[in-house]
């Protein structure tokens, strides 16, 4: 894990915490995927210390972050300092017309099933904007 703590629900960090299979290894980056045809290792460095290391592992999996695709919007709707589109739960920004759903609108906790709920609450709020005009 790249810092010194983890972010996630304090019940799921207990969890992943007690499994005798996990190890995690703290302030530490994958530099590099290692192996010809199949993951064969992985290139690890502390960011603390700088050291290096080869941990053979047989798979990887790549969480990439989240940077909300919103550039379109600029200038148009209100964003917030981290580029997601200010929203409520209606999905509508303050400019009509305009609606966020999924992981570029503001809100605290970003998962398929609320980005899922955020489509089904802006087809109402759009089909109610249009039945309006």
């Amino acid at each position: 894990h790249r810092r010194n703590e983890l972010r996630a629900a304090a019940v799921l960090q207990k969890e992943v915490m007690a499994l005798p299979n996990v190890e995690i290894l703290w302030n530490t980056v994958v530099d590099r995927i290692e192996g010809e045809d199949q993951v064969e290792g992985i290139s690890i460095r502390n960011v603390r210390s700088g050291e290096c290391a080869r941990l053979p592992v047989d798979g990887v999996f790549v969480a990439v972050g989240i940077i909300p695709a919103s550039e379109t919007f600029a200038g148009v709707a209100e964003c917030n300092e981290k580029g997601y589109l200010i929203a409520g739960e209606d999905c509508a920004t303050g400019t009509p017309g305009i609606f966020a759903a999924g992981d570029v609108r503001e809100k605290k906790l970003r998962q398929i099933v609320t980005a899922v709920a955020d489509g089904a609450n802006a087809v109402t709020s759009v089909l109610e904007y249009l039945a309006g005009m």
